[in-house]
């Protein structure tokens, strides 16, 4: 029996404890889940902001070359990886708004920027080892591989790229275009790919149908 001394009480009954730390528990639960959820649409949001990066990149060399660089036109007929050799062309003009660390001897890029550009998960994987290269593991799925952004250029100057996205072949009325996987790492097709939280540097208003 809880004793009382001047009208307040000493201690909790085991019943009164055991509901507050059950309400605590909900409450730190669901801040959990709130902080995980801003947690993912931040690193989302930073996912859409690298591809839109790529692909404002890739346009400015266009607008101010009159030309892709030899490399990217070769390699972004479709679809290709903007890893580290894609990258440095980018790179050593410095035309990525994000900022890209390259060696000028290697002619690659360097530090985090290793496999080139990818997404906010890998980049995290790249930052934390030293040792991480394409094969390594990303704790939320897939390899480092599987979170490079991908690209494709208009390299016939009709105004469109066509681009295959997983498999998917998408006309974009655009000089380049980038894109990447989602938080998985899983390479779905355009249509699918939209619903499962990858990112497009175009809008749906580009895509010829």
């Amino acid at each position: 029996m809880v004793r009382e001394v001047r009208g307040f009480r000493r201690a909790f009954s085991l019943i009164e404890m055991l509901v507050v730390i059950g309400i605590l528990a909900i409450l730190i639960g669901i801040g959990m889940n709130t902080f995980s959820g801003a947690t993912q649409k931040a690193q989302r949001a930073r996912a859409q902001a690298v591809v839109n990066d790529v692909a404002i990149a890739l346009e400015s060399i266009l607008q101010r070359d009159g030309a892709f660089p030899r490399l990217i036109r070769q390699n972004g007929r479709s679809d290709c990886e903007m890893d580290a050799a894609n990258a440095y062309e980018l790179a050593r003009g410095k035309n990525m708004v994000m900022g890209l660390a390259y060696k000028e001897a290697g002619k690659e890029t360097a530090g985090a920027d290793r496999c080139g550009v990818v997404t906010p998960w890998a980049q995290a994987v790249l930052k934390s080892d030293v040792n991480a290269s394409y094969g390594t593991a990303v704790p939320s799925g897939g390899t480092v591989r599987d979170h490079v952004v991908h690209f494709a250029v208009d390299v016939d100057g009709d105004g469109y790229v066509e681009a295959s996205v997983g498999g998917e072949s998408v006309k974009i009325r655009a000089s380049a275009v980038a894109w990447c996987c989602g938080r998985d790492g899983k390479k779905y097709n355009y249509s699918e790919g939209v619903r499962r939280g990858c990112s497009y540097s175009w809008g749906v208003g580009q895509v010829e149908r």
